[in-house]
């Protein structure tokens, strides 16, 4: 009886073989060159994955072996469902950009690869979650390629693919839903052709999760040839998304939405989208009143509010000047008030520095002066008890055209000279409404209001990177 001899791959992979030892033969006959660039691939170190992809490219169009390119294919899709969760990524953008050098290999032969090697059906149950994921990386591969466009049927597969995935979230959470969305962005010229029929349940359940109605508003954005209200109606029973049937469904789909990105702290692009829909549709007022004000406010302070002061921050570049007054003078600008008061105490999460990049942001891309100066003065008049909540050195003023910077230093002069309470969004905490009534509290507002105005103007004053004239300074100074 021959002795069990332990054998070990160049993937470190010990196997039993009864046979007598043999020399390596094939691949396994190359030097190590070729080998190494799929343990490079697997490791942590982004710039060693990038630097191995590269190379493997280089190598396999400079030697242009049959046997070779077959064994990268074999290590590639193997790759996918790696054990090591940053190993993934590596061999998905390998076998991506693989594809997209050898045009010859359909995509269709590389798709039906990764199906039977991460077969959710056949795979040993430990390693499930791995296949889930061998699945997913090697859609994105495809889609990497470039050339799915090319392929309708594997367009198709795909899609199909990411649905049954979808149901994973557990383990994928919406990683299946946005590449889809991305395969949308890519393949226009199919859809209607292909994928609408294959779409067809997640569309009609637009308003049941985040991700299906981000699905549809991708799709509304991609095909509005396609999906016109008529064929809009038929799909969900409505011909426009946004309207008073539609409000508690959208407000309870944001509601989840902002619960599952928790932790992340950003906005879902779904609530963004939805408002750049509500502008389109001529229906922003029934949202931001509706869904937003009477519905995310009805919770507890936490993510729905957050959801909703981020929302707004994203709004900026997106409204009229007569929008942007409204908003800016409402009641989603008097719960950040209190938010930031309220957070000023230790071990509290702060949104203010996440606002300050949406204000800077959009003041640095806005070259409208009357849609700087009305969100300048909008942030400026929300007030504690005459206090404004932003600081008086708030360095987004350095991005104002001169025009918007002029009336901004107008309007603090004037507020100084003659302060005008009424024109405020002015708030008092349950402590400091508790604490003084009446004319009292009326003086001590325009005081705390005229400290704060000062130490406005001396610092727009002393920043250099504020552009503004003589003129303007001593006037100030006067």
């Amino acid at each position: 009886m021959d002795k069990t001899q332990l054998v070990f791959t160049d993937i470190g992979v010990r196997e039993n073989l009864n046979t007598a030892p043999v020399r390596p033969t094939g691949i396994l006959q190359q030097n190590r060159v070729f080998l190494d660039f799929f343990w490079d691939l697997a490791k942590p170190d982004q710039e060693v994955r990038l630097k191995a992809v590269e190379n493997l490219i280089h190598y396999l169009k400079t030697n242009n072996k049959a046997d070779e390119l077959e064994y990268t294919f074999k290590r590639l899709v193997d790759g996918l469902g790696h054990t090591r969760e940053t190993a993934r990524p590596g061999f998905s953008l390998a076998l991506g950009q693989v594809l997209s050098a050898f045009e010859d290999i359909s995509l269709q032969s590389i798709f039906d690869r990764i199906k039977e090697k991460h077969n959710l059906q056949t795979v040993k149950k430990k390693l499930v979650r791995n296949a889930m994921f061998g699945n997913l990386f090697g859609v994105l591969a495809l889609h990497q390629s470039g050339r799915l466009s090319k392929e309708p049927l594997v367009v198709l597969r795909c899609v199909q693919l990411l649905q049954s995935l979808s149901q994973h979230r557990q383990h994928l959470k919406d990683l299946p839903t946005k590449t889809m969305m991305d395969i949308l962005n890519e393949v226009t010229e199919v859809f209607e052709e292909v994928l609408l029929g294959a779409l067809q349940t997640d569309l009609a359940s637009a308003f049941r999760t985040p991700e299906q109605l981000h699905l549809l508003l991708v799709a509304l954005q991609r095909f509005p040839q396609t999906l016109k209200p008529k064929k809009l109606k038929k799909l969900v029973g409505f011909s426009t998304i946004i309207n008073t049937d539609t409000i508690p469904k959208l407000t309870e789909v944001l509601k989840m939405a902002a619960r599952s990105v928790k932790k992340e702290c950003v906005l879902p692009a779904v609530a963004l989208d939805l408002l750049k829909l509500s502008l389109k549709e001529d229906s922003f007022q029934l949202f931001w009143n509706k869904a937003i004000i009477n519905g995310m406010f009805k919770e507890q302070p936490g993510p729905t509010h957050y959801l909703s002061f981020r929302l707004l921050g994203s709004a900026l570049p997106f409204l009229s000047v007569a929008q942007l007054k409204e908003v800016l003078s409402g009641e989603v600008m008097m719960h950040y008030g209190e938010h930031v008061i309220s957070a000023q105490k230790p071990d509290r999460f702060k949104l203010a520095p996440e606002m300050d990049v949406y204000v800077s942001d959009f003041l640095q891309g806005c070259e409208d002066s009357e849609k700087q100066l009305a969100v300048m003065v909008g942030f400026s008049s929300l007030t504690n008890q005459g206090y404004p909540v932003v600081p008086s050195v708030w360095k987004v003023v350095q991005h104002l055209q001169p025009a918007a910077l002029q009336g901004y230093m107008e309007w603090l002069k004037n507020m100084f000279l003659q302060p005008q309470l009424d024109k405020l969004l002015d708030f008092s905490t349950r402590k400091q409404k508790d604490s003084h009534e009446g004319r009292e509290q009326g003086e001590n507002a325009i005081f705390r209001l005229r400290k704060w105005i000062v130490s406005r103007l001396a610092s727009i004053i002393d920043n250099h990177q504020v552009k503004k004239q003589e003129e303007l300074i001593m006037d100030v100074a006067r």
